[in-house]
């Protein structure tokens, strides 16, 4: 590695901060696309040169920047080391990494099913916590017609409240054929829409793809949606509908239509964008839905805000700092009762979406597909973690 080089920039990570047993604190840097799926532990002097890695730097500009940061000049084989150790995890992004990840996409491609099983409990332990969670919530009035529903992609001890309310409904509604569930493209190479015609294997059982659906969607638009479906692969916010759906519909046979959707307010940051606009995705699958006849029932899987030194926030949170947040979140449900969706987009743009709602997409999608439906917020949760400042909001909300 020669000095003059510019060094490799580092991938997304998820940072953990914690205390080693000698009380030190160090970062746990974890690959948020689980290409690689072992966290590597480093020091802050580590963490320092690691937020370096732009792809720009080079060994001088990090010694210059460490010089800056802590006073005293950091060895060039020591940064070396560690980037060696990062190489080693997968975390740069590189040509070692790129073959990691063709070599993971290509396993998915041949795979006969989106396979989750190894990531959760028992059939029977992920069965009884969903049925408990679901027994919990309230039944909506949906005037004999639920059209979507709005629901967490939280973890569901976090997501609870608002994952009963919303399947609570779900469940006590007229059967639906097909559920078309449009989640949130976290960690995926995509700035566009993204559908797999990959079944999910879960726990609860397999549920059927309407890769028919797909493929009309995708005529109408004159282009493919599949383009990256690897992106399904390890995201969440698909599945934890999935797991809802077959306890719900356990004794009525679906199918589902897997759609991630990309976040309009996000400015363009490199990531590839080869697919349909989201809003013409959206008529596509309305003009579809129409024409077909089947019933169909549209789910966005969606959290809302993002809060806490976690997630970037510069102080320690506050009960007035989480009622600001509430009552933000609860401005922006506003506008989507008022069925002013294109105005939520619009606000949180303008904004440059201070508190990170990471599925304005999904939501967006979802109210443009049903133009003529009437959208009725029923629950807001603030899930608060104050040890580990990560605070993550959601709703459950019912479209008829």
């Amino acid at each position: 590695m020669n000095d003059e080089q510019a060094l490799p920039a580092m991938r997304p990570v998820d940072t953990i901060p914690f205390r080693n047993q000698e009380d030190e604190t160090y970062v746990a840097l974890r690959d948020m696309a689980q290409i690689s799926r072992h966290p590597i532990a480093v020091s802050i002097p580590g963490y320092f040169v690691a937020t370096q890695l732009d792809g720009i730097r080079t060994v001088a500009d990090v010694q210059a920047g460490f010089l800056e940061q802590f006073g005293q000049r950091m060895p060039a084989d020591q940064i070396r080391k560690l980037i060696e150790a990062l190489d080693d995890a997968l975390l740069l992004q590189n040509d070692r990494f790129e073959a990691a990840y063709a070599k993971c996409r290509d396993e998915y491609l041949a795979s006969a099913a989106r396979d989750n099983r190894d990531r959760w409990a028992s059939a029977a332990e992920l069965r009884e916590q969903i049925e408990r969670m679901h027994a919990s919530g309230t039944v909506s009035n949906t005037n004999g017609e639920l059209r979507g529903i709005i629901a967490p992609h939280l973890d569901y001890a976090r997501g609870s409240p608002c994952y009963a309310d919303a399947y609570a409904t779900l469940a006590a509604s007229e059967p639906a054929e097909r559920f078309v569930i449009l989640a949130t493209n976290h960690f995926g190479r995509s700035q566009s829409v993204v559908a797999t015609g990959k079944d999910f294997l879960t726990p609860l059982g397999r549920a059927a793809t309407d890769r028919e659906l797909i493929g009309r969607i995708e005529g109408r638009l004159g282009r493919s949606i599949c383009v990256h479906e690897f992106d399904h692969n390890l995201e969440h916010s698909v599945e934890l509908q999935v797991h809802n759906l077959q306890v719900c519909c356990a004794e009525r046979p679906f199918e589902i239509v897997p759609v991630l959707c990309p976040d309009p307010c996000a400015p363009a940051d490199g990531a590839e964008n080869d697919g349909p606009e989201l809003g013409a995705f959206a008529d596509a699958l309305r003009a579809e839905l129409a024409n077909d006849g089947r019933k169909t029932i549209l789910i966005a899987g969606a959290d809302l805000s993002h809060v806490g030194q976690h997630f970037g926030d510069p102080d320690p949170t506050t009960p007035a700092f989480l009622k600001r947040v509430r009552e933000h979140d609860r401005r922006l449900l506003g506008l989507l009762e008022r069925r002013e969706e294109d105005r939520f987009v619009e606000v949180l743009r303008a904004a440059m979406n201070p508190t990170r709602i990471c599925s304005v997409g999904c939501i967006y999608a979802l109210l443009r597909a049903l133009p003529d439906a009437r959208c009725n917020v029923v629950n807001y949760h603030q899930a608060v973690n104050m040890e580990t400042e990560t605070h993550v909001t959601c709703t459950a909300a019912i479209v008829a």
